[in-house]
């Protein structure tokens, strides 16, 4: 409730057919051209005021997956949800089918599952989206350095072994505790957002998209959300067209507009919308669907609830 090595990615992200999300990456991380809130593009405001809940919320047939900490959704696959375990779980990606049902996990060659808490998809080598695996929990803020891993999206049924490429991040001002994984779809930098126990503001940490694999990266802090009304940031997404950026907390979704040329750290800054939530005793893991009109949140626990929202069509 959540990017490895980018050094083959490109400036701009894109979908498996290599098409431009809209926009090219500027300095600093800032873009240029469409980028996010296009033209047509759904606003924050719609989807707090609008957004509906999709079917039943089918539980998670995976009796293995009690923890899901981060998920993802497949461009490939339609209705299928990529999610993950917590701390304390194997180095292993899990699909879940769109009724729920259990369509096979694999297994990440050249992980290690220490504490991953969130995983999200972006740009990746060749211009193919790929998924992003965050290593970045750290409840005391004692770890030295943390990991994100990069790997080409999983055939369903997925079974076997893909490997994953590591990222090395360390923070510039000590370790620190997050859950949020981000990547930015527009310049395909990767954005980890922090969290505090109590509540308060948390910094917003960027890694550039040209960061190579195999080395140790020195993160930029490059702004920071403010306090959500004492909750706690336990997950997020970008919208596949940059658009707009999500975080989850435990109880609830806020929400937020990206303007043209706008960095997500930027966007960030500003006044979110809440959007609406299911009940959830332990909610961290949220993403956008693949068309940017509506989200999924899974909790922890055994046999959680799939929750999708989404705009009327």
């Amino acid at each position: 409730m959540a990017l490895g090595l980018l050094g083959a990615v490109a400036g701009c992200g894109g979908d498996d057919d290599g098409d431009d999300p809209g926009g090219s990456q500027g300095a600093a991380g800032t873009t240029t051209g469409d980028g996010g809130g296009g033209s047509g593009a759904v606003t924050a405001g719609q989807l707090c005021d609008e957004a509906e809940v999709v079917g039943d919320a089918p539980h998670v047939a995976a009796e293995d997956l009690a923890e899901t900490s981060g998920i993802a959704t497949s461009r490939r696959d339609d209705g299928v949800v990529w999610a993950h375990n917590d701390s304390g779980g194997r180095a292993e990606l899990f699909a879940v089918g769109p009724d729920g049902g259990d369509q096979g996990r694999v297994e990440l060659t050249g992980a290690e599952a220490v504490d991953w808490e969130d995983m999200a998809r972006g740009p990746g080598p060749g211009g193919t989206d790929h998924l992003y695996v965050g290593d970045i929990g750290d409840n005391n803020a004692v770890r030295e350095a943390v990991v994100v891993y990069r790997l080409p999206e999983p055939t369903v049924p997925a079974a076997g072994a893909v490997a994953a490429e590591p990222l090395t991040l360390t923070y510039p001002d000590g370790p620190r505790d997050a859950e949020t994984l981000l990547v930015d779809p527009v310049t395909g930098d990767l954005l980890i957002v922090g969290k505090t126990w109590d509540g308060g503001s948390v910094g917003v940490y960027r890694v550039p998209a040209d960061a190579a694999p195999g080395a140790s990266v020195t993160m930029e802090r490059v702004g920071e959300v403010p306090a959500l009304a004492g909750e706690m940031v336990t997950g997020g997404d970008v919208a596949p067209d940059g658009s707009l950026v999500a975080l989850r907390t435990y109880f609830g979704v806020q929400l937020w507009d990206r303007a043209p040329g706008q960095t997500v750290a930027d966007a960030l800054a500003g006044e979110p919308c809440e959007a609406p939530a299911p009940f959830e005793v332990q909610g961290e893991a949220l993403a956008f669907t693949p068309d940017g009109r509506g989200y999924v949140t899974v909790a922890e626990g055994a046999s959680p609830r799939v929750n999708r929202f989404h705009l009327s069509d």
